[in-house]
């Protein structure tokens, strides 16, 4: 597929961020996993930048959308329910899923949600005690204060290490000890991709592979993913670079799927983020995302 089968919006500055700003925003994170920000001050932020659709994706967790369609009211923003769900692919490669339009009150989701959540505590202090034992103590429920009512994570662990002078960045605490294959790594439950896939549709959801640049192989890994039903590819992401985005954008459109994109916002200083709305999205992909969900909504009530 050369250049010119690609949409003027589809060309435009591509996946990399830009003296403009988007209008769609389909990833960022608040407090109520491992953000930095409370969902209302993500609206506001999203507000102040110019976004009008932002999709809430926290880790394993619905529970900030309520706060943000709130506070969306008064900008007239769509917050979009959202939810990143890790999954173990072929291989042994993480695969980060997004779901986008999301049924909040399906019991089916919420069910494994919480299993995933608890999954992730257990994780975490398991962690902890591996740190403890390589000569870092932490207190684990300095490790939950930092969480707050998010889901605990890796990167609150991180923030504990830095206040106690373990590491000097987040980034050496993933690298020389958090990361995959790190000292203190220890590997939680996870949805396989299938099921992930799956649980998001039976949510009336749309599933998007997030960032797949982080992905070994990734373009066998959306070939798999679309064979079992995979509807989108973050294809607008704001640490691709112009040649990464170009390749992930020809790989979804010849599949037929839908690019998607998004900040990846926390708001975390250690994480050198994008800030949100700084990477283009097509409007068009909104009505696509619309429309594909629509359609799942149709089948879950015929």
């Amino acid at each position: 597929m050369d250049n010119q089968s690609l949409t003027s919006n589809e060309r435009h500055v591509g996946g990399v961020p830009s003296a403009g700003r988007s209008q769609v925003d389909l990833h960022c994170h608040s407090v109520v996993s491992d953000g930095a920000y409370s969902p209302s001050q993500v609206v506001a932020m999203a507000a102040q930048a110019g976004v009008l659709h932002l999709a809430l994706t926290d880790h394993d967790n619905l529970d900030g959308v309520a706060e943000a369609q709130a506070a969306a009211a008064q900008y007239g923003i769509e917050i979009i329910p959202g939810i990143e769900l890790s999954a173990d692919g072929s291989g042994g490669r993480e695969v980060h899923i997004l779901g986008l339009y999301l049924d909040v009150t399906n019991q089916t989701l919420q069910t494994e949600l919480a299993r995933l959540r608890r999954g992730r505590d257990g994780r975490a202090q398991a962690m902890v005690e591996k740190l403890g034992e390589l000569g870092m103590p932490l207190s684990y429920e300095r490790v939950l204060e930092i969480a707050g009512s998010g889901s605990v994570g890796r990167p609150h662990i991180a923030r504990a290490m830095l206040e106690r002078g373990y590491v000097q960045s987040n980034n050496e605490a993933f690298d020389h000890f958090l990361g995959d294959n790190g000292p203190a790594h220890v590997e939680r439950a996870k949805l396989s991709p299938e099921a992930s896939v799956a649980l998001i549709h039976q949510a009336g959801g749309v599933a998007s592979f997030a960032h797949p640049i982080y992905t070994p192989a990734f373009d066998q890994m959306i070939d798999e993913l679309a064979a079992v039903g995979l509807d989108a590819v973050e294809a607008y992401y704001g640490k691709y670079t112009s040649d990464a985005h170009d390749n992930i954008l020809r790989l979804t459109l010849k599949k037929g799927l839908i690019p998607t994109g998004g900040s990846d916002f926390h708001g975390q200083p250690t994480m050198n983020d994008t800030p949100i709305g700084g990477v283009f999205v097509p409007l068009e992909t909104i009505t696509r995302l619309q429309a594909q969900a629509a359609k799942y909504r149709t089948t879950l009530t015929s």
